[in-house]
């Protein structure tokens, strides 16, 4: 009877050496095989930024070595930075711009304010930026410490038509000081195509 008893804690202890040795395996493996998973994804990762990088790098470089085909076409525009629209001026031929690079272009027109926004061996964009709404346009603006609707001259500059009439009752001290800095500096949403719209506008504020 003891043998038997004997055998039998021989055995138990046997299958809980293999037990305990088989679940240590398992968790091991289980680890290595997560650790190299995430091993393989951050490389990944890292190889990807690494490839926008070069790819950027080399977009960068390409713009930089460009040069402009002989039949390329030259854009001229304004961009009106209080309210982000940009207007073509005019289009023309390269003519004797034809065979130059991004750096020799900044030059040729850089006393009148433009510099290259874009360039590509068929085409140019030169742009030119005024702090200034766009043209003939509607916009809400202070004046006085109070919301006035201003109209924008064929320039951008802004003017009121009529004062009694244009400078509304709405102060500016009742408005949260983001609002404020939004109608100092400019927003695209302040600038509207008539007077009827400038004055929707006012509702956000009464």
């Amino acid at each position: 009877m003891d043998f038997i008893n004997n055998n039998r804690k021989k055995i138990k202890t046997v299958l809980l050496v293999v037990s305990t040795i088989a679940i240590f395996s398992l968790s091991y493996y289980l680890c290595i095989n997560k650790l190299r998973s995430t091993n393989v994804k951050e490389n990944k990762y890292k190889a990807e930024n690494r490839s926008k990088d070069l790819g950027k790098a080399v977009t960068v470089d390409s713009n930089v070595n460009t040069s402009l085909s002989s039949n390329a076409k030259v854009v001229f525009k304004k961009k009106y930075v209080k309210s982000g629209e940009i207007v073509t001026e005019k289009e023309e031929n390269a003519g004797n711009l034809a065979g130059k690079k991004k750096k020799e272009l900044d030059q040729v027109y850089k006393g009148q304010g433009y510099s290259v926004a874009s360039i590509k061996p068929s085409e140019v964009v030169f742009m030119k930026e005024f702090d200034r709404y766009a043209p003939n346009k509607y916009v809400l603006g202070i004046k006085d410490k109070f919301i006035a609707i201003y109209k924008t001259d064929k320039e951008g500059n802004m003017f009121l038509e009529d004062e009694k009439r244009d400078i509304t009752d709405v102060k500016i001290d009742k408005l949260k000081k983001a609002d404020i800095d939004l109608l100092t500096k400019g927003d695209k949403y302040f600038q509207c195509n008539t007077r009827e719209d400038a004055e929707a506008r006012l509702e956000d504020y009464e």
